[in-house]
Parts: C-alpha cells; structure tokens; sequence
C-alpha cells in the first residue's frame, strides 16, 4: 500500500486535551455572560475564539488521517474518539452561544458592530441546533456517517485484470471505447448493487437518528433543522423550491440540448448514462503526467496567476507543497472525493483528492484550491474564525470559480486539447445544475416522509430523475433503472441538504466565467473581494457586494443560461472538425 504524503499535519492519535481546550471555552463564556461592558464582550469573545481554533484543528486534523487511510487502527480509533466527542464540542459552541443569547442588548448590538450582524445571525441559527439531550443521538449520527464513508473508502472492484478502487473504475467513464464504458459503468454500479442492502440500511438508520434529533429539539421536520445547521439566515426551504423551478424551467432545456449534440457526436441515436461524460469522439483531454507532475505545472500557473491578476495564489500554493498539506494521488484504503479543510491554528488549509487520471483531476484540484484560498485570504483580514468560515454555499463560490478562472492556464496541463477541455468543463457544469436540484428535491422528499422504506425512497429519485434528467437512460443497468443512483452520492449520507449548494454557487461561478472573458481583471477583483469577505456576511449580501446577481432571482437564473449557452457555443465552434 502507498503510503499518505509526509505532511506537517498532526498524526493520527496526536496528542490533544480536550478537556483543558473544552474548560477554556467554558471560562470564557462564563465571562462572556459576566461582561457589563463592551471591551469585557469583545475580548470574552475572542478568548472563546482561540480555544474553538485548537478543537477545530484537531478535528480536522484527526478527520483528515482517517481518510488518508481508512484502514489504518489508530486513525479509527482517533476517528472514534472524535465522534465520541461530537456532543462535547457542540456542547462547549452551545454554552458560548447561550451566553451571547442572554447578553442585554447595548452588548449585543456592540458584538455586531464588532463582527458583523450575519455573524450574529449563524451563532442563532446554531443556538437552534443543538441541546444536551440530543448528544447520544449526535454522536450515534457521527458514527453512522463514519461507518458509510468507510464502506464506499473500502470498496474495490475487478476491472480489466486488477482489483480497483471506485475513483479508478470511474475513470475509464471517459474511455473513447464505448464497449469499455459501458463494461466501467456496469463494474461500478455493480458494487453499489451488490451493496444496495447495507446502503439503504445505513441510510434509514441515518434518517431515523436525524429524525429524533428533530424531536427532541420540538423541530416539525429535520429539513427545519437542517436548513439551521446550514446556517442559512435569507433563505428557506420555499425559495429553494422556486430555485429549482427556475433551473427546471431555464436550464433543463439547455441540457437536453447538450445532451442531443453529444450523441450526434457520438454518432448514436442516444445517449447511454456511461456516454455523458464523453462530449465527442476521440480520446478526451487528459492531464500531461501523475499528481507530482501535476504539482509542477500548478505551482506555475498560480504563480503567473500573482503575476497576472495581483493574487496570492502561487505563494499559498507553495508554502503547502512545502509543508506537505496535499494528498492527491488515489490509493488502497484511501477515502473518497475530494475536500478542503482549513486548520485554524495553524492559518494553513489541506487539499485531499483521488486523482485518476482524467480531466477531473485538474476541475477537483482547481475548486479545492479556490476553497484553501478562501480560508487563506479571509484569515489574513478577518478577525473571527466565525467571520471567515462560510456557510457552504458561499463557500462554493471560491471554489466553482476558480475552475474557470485558471481556464487561461490549462495549455499547461493539457496542451493542445486545452480548448476541449475548456468546452466539455462547460458543458458538464451546466448539466450538473439539474442534478443538483435532483439530489435536493430527493432530500426534501425523504425527510418529508421518514418512516418510508427503501423501496419508496428508490421511487422517490426515480420520480425526481424523470423530472430534472428526463435525457437519463439506464440501458442494462438495473440499479440505476430501480432508482438507486442516488447511494453513491456520499453528500446524501453525509452532508444532508448540502448539494444545493453546489447549485447556487455555481449560478455565481458562471457569471464570473463570463464577466472574466469580457473583464478579466473585473472579474479576478469580484473573486479576491469575495474570498476576503469569507464569512462576514450572508450568502445573498455577499454576492451582491460582488456585484453579481443574486440566484435566487429567475431573471438572473435565466440569464446564466442563456450567456453560458452562448459561450459554450463559441467554444464548440472553435474546435478542430
């Protein structure tokens, strides 16, 4: 087995009182709730500040070598001693915020003044989210998404003559050779088929332990509870369902379309769910050499990027290369996706990924690196951890942006297929926005209906697939055709109501891509301002003080399509036959 990238990150097991960093937070919220001025508020606050900066590395930290290798003992068992402790350090944010709840209100509004109103906002939302009485169920959910994050980490298939993981059989997705698609697509689906029981299994466990959360913090439903774990404090569920309508109504047209020009590239009558991710005929773009080699031409583009467009990109990039804070390359044991965690103490982010070779190497390693700038930038000018950690959806937006802003670099990467990959990048972003909803509105059904069984939840993402993918064919792939897809989408599991937030943002995204065609320096401007602004404000504020349109507005959903149309076609025109 390869081993994790030496890194300056602590170690499985490090060292850490908990119980010294939990009775710090507990001192300062006591003085926090003895505070009579503002000065006494204010530095309560920030006292609290850095004892949660040092648990929120750890955790991270901790996290972070459980999915560098899911196999490894003493990651599991400091992964379990981390979810033991999930109540404990929900507990120590909960006193705190109790305390700020019950300052008077001249101290209130001079905490406001001092961090921002949205900080305020968030701190109420968590206030919310959490009760004593709930820590079993809290830890119990931890365990869970640990024990589904494991299953799908663990999971290897016979492909072609090896043992492989599922990030490596997904790569043979973009294969030229429809018949080798086609054979990738049935190996993968075939795990998760094989699986299917457990999967649904851990999933109705998860959405009953959800559930009694609600309950016992008196909620209606857990979507309630969940829209406030989000932190979401100018938006709620009905505006979402308008988002997607508007998607539905503008986008998913768009899409077909897409969808009809591939297979006539293609040269088939239709497309096959194992031919989306192909867009013409031939071997599409991949990447010039391995994740090391990757690192290379990265660490050139982001630093002409400083050169270009006055970021500190390069500089952030490669003071990680230095510290060892990337691991990219897939391996045996090693846990799925890719992520961004950002290290408090330590003012440094973590890019993990699962490279396979493909195109998607460079989308998933541009869009974590937007998330590490962001928590960099916003770390240098914010003072409050709170002030520069997003809700997910902000988030997303330095993330998303990033992809198509580093588009005048992709020569880099790969060469003379650069203007393809630019034109498939396009194309498979915008066909992701009604998946998205997809996902959503599946979400919305199940906890709209806990008690249901497997087999009605499977009905329930076939209801919304027709609905948001009606181009979808399953072929001779039963576990797709019985509405089962949605079990390799680990956010279900994980992150519950999170993928609207990929959605959202990338409404966001695009507008940037096509403002940096017109205006690149215009555009790199409205990213720093919003990787700076981290957390200060709601997603909606943030957005407009960028000078973007807010998402939620039809109009401007409808504009993002018809702009983004427009430029995927001059894309497509200036590719060779």
């Amino acid at each position: 087995m390869t081993p994790a990238p030496p890194s300056t990150l602590p170690v499985a097991g490090a060292p850490f009182d908990l119980d010294e960093s939990l009775r710090l937070a507990k001192e300062a919220s006591e003085r926090l709730t003895a505070a009579e001025t503002p000065e006494a508020a204010v530095q309560a606050v920030l006292d609290w500040d850095g004892a949660m900066a040092e648990q929120q590395t750890w955790s991270a930290s901790q996290s972070i070598r459980f999915r560098q290798d899911t196999a490894d003992e003493l990651a599991r068992e400091a992964k379990a001693r981390l979810d033991a402790s999930a109540a404990a350090l929900a507990e120590t944010r909960q006193v705190f915020l109790a305390a700020l709840a019950g300052l008077d209100q001249p101290l209130q509004d001079a905490l406001a003044d001092r961090f921002g109103q949205a900080v305020l906002a968030r701190w109420g939302c968590e206030l919310r989210s959490f009760d004593p009485v709930i820590g079993d169920d809290l830890a119990e959910e931890q365990r869970l998404q640990s024990e589904a994050m494991a299953l799908t980490g663990g999971a290897r298939v016979e492909f072609e003559g090896a043992l492989r993981t599922l990030p490596a059989v997904a790569a043979f997705l973009t294969s030229p050779d429809r018949d080798t698609r086609r054979a990738a697509a049935a190996a993968r689906w075939g795990w998760f088929a094989g699986e299917r029981e457990a999967l649904d299994r851990q999933f109705d466990d998860l959405v009953k332990v959800r559930q009694r959360i609600s309950k016992k913090l008196g909620r209606a439903s857990f979507t309630e509870l969940a829209y406030d774990r989000m932190r979401r404090t100018d938006y709620g569920p009905a505006d979402v369902a308008e988002f997607r309508a508007a998607i539905e109504r503008h986008v998913v047209p768009l899409v077909e379309s897409i969808r009809s020009r591939q297979a006539s590239a293609l040269g088939l009558e239709s497309l096959a769910v194992f031919d989306e991710g192909v867009q013409g005929p031939g071997d599409s773009p991949t990447p010039g050499g391995d994740a090391p080699w990757m690192e290379e031409r990265a660490s050139e583009m982001f630093r002409d990027v400083d050169r270009t467009a006055g970021t500190q990109l390069g500089e952030l990039f490669d003071r990680m290369r230095a510290d060892g804070l990337l691991d990219l390359a897939a391996r045996d044991g090693k846990g799925a996706g890719g992520f961004c965690s950002f290290l408090p103490s330590m003012g440094v982010p973590f890019i993990f990924a699962n490279f396979n070779g493909t195109a998607g190497d460079a989308r998933v390693f541009t869009h974590e690196m937007g998330h590490a700038y962001q928590g960099f930038s916003s770390h240098r000018v914010q003072e409050l951890g709170d002030q520069r950690r997003c809700t997910s959806e902000t988030a997303e937006i330095h993330s998303m942006s990033l992809e198509f802003l580093s588009w005048p670099w992709m020569e880099l990467f790969f060469g003379d297929a650069a203007p393809r990959f630019r034109a498939e990048h396009l194309a498979q972003q915008i066909a992701f926005l009604p998946y998205g909803c997809a996902i959503d509105h599946f979400q919305h059904l199940v906890y709209a209906a806990p008690g249901a069984s497997a087999s009605e939840r499977h009905a329930m993402w076939s209801e919304v697939e027709r609905r948001y993918l009606p181009w979808r064919d399953w072929a001779d792939i039963p576990h797709g055709r019985d509405g089962a897809a949605w079990q390799a989408q680990l956010h279900v599991y994980q992150y519950p109501f999170y993928y609207i937030d990929y959605v959202l943002a990338e409404l966001v995204a695009l507008q940037l891509m096509e403002l940096s065609l017109r205006d690149p320096e215009a555009a790199w401007t409205s990213y720093q301002r919003l990787c700076e602004a981290g957390g200060s404000g709601s997603f909606r504020a943030l957005v407009r003080d960028a000078g973007l349109g807010d998402p939620f507005d039809p109009e401007v959903v409808r504009g993002v399509a018809e702009r983004s149309s427009e430029v995927l076609e001059g894309l497509l025109s200036e590719l060779p036959g």
